[in-house]
């Protein structure tokens, strides 16, 4: 026969239930008993033995003088002899022992199946799981569960209250009196196979002036009233009599020993109800519309009945009413399904989260699913384990842990057996069961000869949310080179050194039959102190006259009709009015860029924009100066990339260090195999460069890969030194050419200016980069192309 035991030890009205009756000489099998374990219940300490001390609980307890006071000698009747089982719950890890004794008073659970219940109440913490868990385990059962409170008061109405519509009830509402008030929640009952609860948060306390306590705190005060002598009453708060008139019990007369071993007969007050507590108004909110509400109370008679009263009086509606040894047979009931192989429950797991860091900085990661739900019983192990980064060298990993039932995140600093070599990633795993104790938390990698244990209880406390955690964890990200606008003033527009201005060129030749396109262009390709006559954004000082800027949109109409003129076959001969537009930079025409790359994909000889092969600067730059829209910007990288790597020079990578410096669109259209394509270009031109003398036709290898660190405004940890391979390629051929030039400095003092700039680039593959302007000071290393290509 499997042996089956469920407890209901509470403190208040203890029981067991069990699947066979004990007579003497003989064990009935397959007969049901409930053993009643005690009112007020207490574990008292008979005596200390050379291998422990011995302690009885149950009724044998509630009858024992021990612990009742000195009138029963000095050692028996010392109160530290004995203690009430309520309080040895509230600290189960300090009693185990006695908690095991409690139990063992009303069953013996050796070999059998046991059923623990246990509140449902956020309080009842992982770590007094463990120790209940650990106190049944003293009875060498031969499995054991603990089962919430509500959860077999469910099970326990399924097996006694036949007659219900089981079939039709989809949410059971249960009350649990308890000692402050009640514990509230709400099950969904589900209908596969067997009936089975499905539990899916943690219960809610609800604090009432009808909880337990209250209720013996105002029994105890009627109770001394009828003390002949006011100053010595440890006789009467010792006896059982407060708890018997809390719970309703019928209590007559009862002659207690007082302090000097005399007798009194207290005959307490002949009725007894307490004060009428009212229950909060929001108690109701989450379990009215459940289908059937079902409440599990120690007490009896009149105080029941009065308990019943407030409870559909606050809800408006009538409740099922379970006896007080309902919760013991629930348990039973839990124990014969546990052993039968059938669903005793489902449960949620409590979330447990960590912190890790991924592209966007600090986050927090769930380990365990959401709304995932277990049956009672099963193990749960991580199907998607946290991924934390470990750099070679790492001693020590600290993991940041957070669970759902504890206010405060904690930090676990986990010390590895060996420093790891390389850098390597290590997965927090977790495994966990429903309502038995701690999750267990565990980092494995290949580098590690084995799992790595996470103490949760060794984690130092944080004084800050988890919130508030992850903010102060957020790394300072790499840095980003700011986007290239290159700036425009006045300088280019007014004559000097009896040289023309811009404005007098185009009052010139605007009005003229023929336009000097080239005169133009080259005026416009000008940078006087470092100043264009119009920004690569397309902006005008804000110093010139209106006149200036209408002129000058007078010219780029003319030139814009000319260069339609000679996509029709007529026009001018050359390109001088289309590079006229594309030094207007983002002023050109929009339908330019597009035929620009028409152009380039049509071939030398094939458009009418590169009858020269030189004309293929203009093309390739004037994109890079041009191209606002996206959707050009993908078709100009789709060009380059389909490329071969040495068909790479200096006009393609100009072209696509302009798109990648001057915009905000163009480095987050790139993929992450395009950006290391493009950045193995840049390493083989900075590698061309070494052992050279450098000019500024090797400044485009540094400007392209300094364009292409804005790509970290898709991946903010990308091409970062150390964490991307990539960038140690990067770092190391820059490093080269600095150490080059560094050899040069003495004889070529102009190299100061180059070497100055490239260690600023070396600063930036680090992600600390120092001069967010770097790419203005690149962009200037480069020689302007010529405007009539």
């Amino acid at each position: 026969m499997k042996r089956l035991v469920g407890i209901d030890l509470n403190g208040w009205n203890d029981f067991t239930a069990r699947n066979w009756l004990d007579v003497p000489g003989q064990e009935i099998e397959k007969t049901n008993q409930v053993i009643h374990g005690g009112i007020g219940g207490s574990v008292v300490r008979v005596r200390e033995k050379t291998d422990g001390v011995e302690y009885i609980g149950g009724i044998q307890a509630e009858r024992a003088p021990h612990g009742r006071g000195a009138g029963w000698g000095k050692m028996i009747g010392e109160a530290s002899r004995r203690r009430q089982v309520l309080d040895l719950l509230e600290k189960p890890k300090e009693h185990t022992e006695e908690i095991a004794r409690a139990i063992q008073a009303m069953a013996d659970g050796r070999k059998s199946t046991m059923v623990m219940a246990i509140p449902d109440l956020p309080s009842l913490d992982e770590g007094r799981q463990e120790a209940l868990l650990s106190a049944m385990q003293i009875l060498r059962p031969g499995r054991r569960l603990l089962v919430w409170r509500p959860v077999l008061a469910a099970l326990a109405a399924l097996s006694l209250f036949k007659e219900e519509p089981w079939e039709t009830i989809r949410s059971v509402g249960v009350l649990d009196h308890n000692t402050d008030g009640f514990a509230l929640q709400t099950l969904r009952l589900r209908h596969q196979g067997v009936p089975a609860p499905e539990r899916q948060s943690v219960g809610e306390p609800i604090a009432s002036e009808l909880g337990l306590g209250a209720i013996q705190r105002q029994a105890l005060s009627a109770l001394l009233e009828c003390c002949e002598d006011q100053t010595h009453i440890a006789h009467v708060i010792s006896s059982p009599l407060s708890w018997r008139m809390a719970l309703g019990l019928d209590t007559g007369p009862l002659p207690l020993r007082r302090w000097n071993g005399s007798w009194e007969v207290i005959k307490p007050p002949e009725s007894f109800l307490p004060n009428s507590g009212e229950l909060p108004i929001t108690m109701g909110a989450s379990i009215e519309k459940c289908d059937v509400i079902l409440l599990a109370t120690p007490t009896n008679g009149s105080i029941r009945q009065r308990i019943r009263e407030a409870i559909e009086t606050s809800l408006g509606r009538s409740i099922v009413m379970l006896e007080p040894n309902s919760i013991a047979c629930g348990a039973l009931e839990a124990a014969r399904r546990l052993a039968d192989g059938l669903p005793v429950y489902y449960d949620f797991l409590p979330q447990i989260s960590t912190i890790i860091q991924d592209s966007d900085g600090a986050k927090s990661y769930n380990l365990i699913p959401p709304n995932a739900l277990l049956p009672a019983g099963q193990l749960y192990r991580s199907s998607d384990p946290a991924r934390l980064g470990m750099l070679a060298g790492t001693e020590e990993v600290k993991v940041h842990l957070k669970k759902e039932s504890i206010a405060e995140p904690r930090r676990a600093v986990v010390a590895l057996p060996l420093p790891v070599a390389t850098n390597c990633t290590v997965e927090l795993h977790v495994q966990q069961a429903p309502a038995a104790g701690r999750a267990h938390l565990t980092l494995t990698s290949e580098v590690l000869t084995g799992p790595v244990i996470v103490d949760w209880d060794q984690a130092e406390p944080l004084a800050m949310n988890w919130e508030e955690l992850i903010e102060s964890l957020e790394p300072e990200k790499p840095t980003v080179p700011n986007r290239l606008v290159l700036p425009c003033g006045t300088e280019n527009w007014y004559g000097r050194k009896n040289r023309p201005g811009l404005l007098e060129l185009l009052e010139q030749e605007v009005p003229a039959l023929y336009p000097n396109w080239q005169l133009l262009a080259r005026k416009m390709s000008n940078r006087p102190f470092g100043k264009y006559s119009v920004s690569s954004d397309g902006e005008l000082s804000s110093d010139l006259p209106e006149e200036a800027e209408d002129i000058l949109n007078q010219a780029s109409a003319l030139a814009e009709a000319d260069v339609a003129k000679r996509l029709a076959g007529g026009g001018s001969q050359d390109n001088n009015s289309l590079g006229f537009l594309t030094w207007l930079f983002r002023r050109c025409p929009d339908w330019i860029p597009p035929v620009l790359l028409e152009a380039l994909h049509a071939g030398h000889k094939n458009h009418a924009f590169f009858e020269k092969y030189q004309s293929a600067t203009l093309l390739l730059q004037g994109l890079g100066r041009t191209a606002k829209d996206p959707e050009v910007q993908r078709q100009t990288f789709d060009y380059l990339l389909a490329l071969p790597v040495q068909g790479w020079k200096k006009d393609q990578m100009a072209c696509a260090s302009q798109l990648l410096s001057r915009t905000e669109s163009a480095p987050k259209l790139l993929k992450r195999e395009e950006v290391e394509k493009i950045a193995g270009i840049a390493e083989g031109k900075v590698l061309e460069a070494v052992g050279e003398r450098f000019t500024s036709r090797y400044s485009y290898g540094p400007f392209l890969l300094v364009g292409l660190l804005r790509w970290r405004l898709v991946d903010p940890w990308a091409l970062v030194v150390d964490r991307d391979p990539v960038a140690d390629r990067l770092f190391k051929a820059t490093q080269l050419l600095v150490d080059h030039l560094s050899r040069q400095l003495e004889e070529e003092h102009y190299l100061a200016r180059y070497h100055a700039v490239l260690l600023q680039v070396l600063e930036e593959l680090a992600g600390e980069g120092s001069n967010p302007n770097l790419l203005f000071d690149l962009e200037s290393m480069t020689k302007p192309p010529s405007a009539n290509s």
